[in-house]
């Protein structure tokens, strides 16, 4: 009896072996892989370096930080006053920033409508109509708000109030603040006749 060859053998299959194309693609996709986990190494690691640079650096620090904070503008607080003594009335808000606290100050501007003849509406029991300007708009140096008990306001704690401190038929503007150490500020302004503006009153 002849032996028979292995092609002969029963039950034996040979598997083909891998086609050239298929064993380009497979080279082809280790080769993106290792390029992707290269980039990424090198992401992580300026992402570390910048990390340890911020926090050994305070300016970098404060830098990053203001760079991640959303900004916004907040009305904290309002107050309204005749502040030039000519009995106009102005409003002063208190705007807190992500970076600074502003006081804005508008003038109210009343006008009487007229009809279709011309005549002024506002002497005849007609509509008048009142808008803001606004004047000036002051930055204080500080940036955390503050309030403070003042007596004009029954004795009540208030971040922001118009009253005349100093006796001279003048409103003030009074805005108290926090500086970075928490130590408290109050800041004065008062209209000057001379500029048409508004002044920090230095005592």
């Amino acid at each position: 009896m002849q032996p028979m060859n292995q092609q002969e053998q029963p039950g034996l299959e040979q598997s083909p072996g891998p086609s050239a194309t298929e064993t380009r693609s497979e080279f082809a996709n280790d080769l993106r892989l290792s390029k992707f986990f290269k980039v990424s190494q090198a992401v992580l690691s300026f992402a570390a370096l910048a990390a340890f640079v911020a926090v050994i650096h305070p300016d970098i620090r404060s830098g990053v930080r203001n760079t991640l904070r959303a900004d916004y503008r907040t009305v904290v607080s309002t107050a309204r006053g005749d502040l030039n003594g000519t009995g106009s009335l102005f409003t002063v808000a208190k705007v807190k920033t992500r970076d600074n606290i502003y006081l804005e100050i508008f003038e109210t501007v009343v006008s009487a409508s007229e009809s279709n003849t011309g005549e002024a509406l506002g002497d005849n029991g007609g509509s008048v109509e009142s808008t803001l300007r606004l004047v000036e708009r002051i930055e204080l140096a500080d940036t955390r708000d503050a309030f403070f008990n003042f007596n004009g306001a029954n004795g009540q704690a208030t971040n922001l109030a118009i009253d005349d401190i100093d006796g001279d038929g003048r409103m003030e503007i009074l805005a108290p603040t926090f500086d970075r150490n928490l130590v408290g500020r109050l800041h004065v302004f008062q209209y000057d006749d001379a500029t048409r503006g508004f002044s920090k009153v230095i005592r």
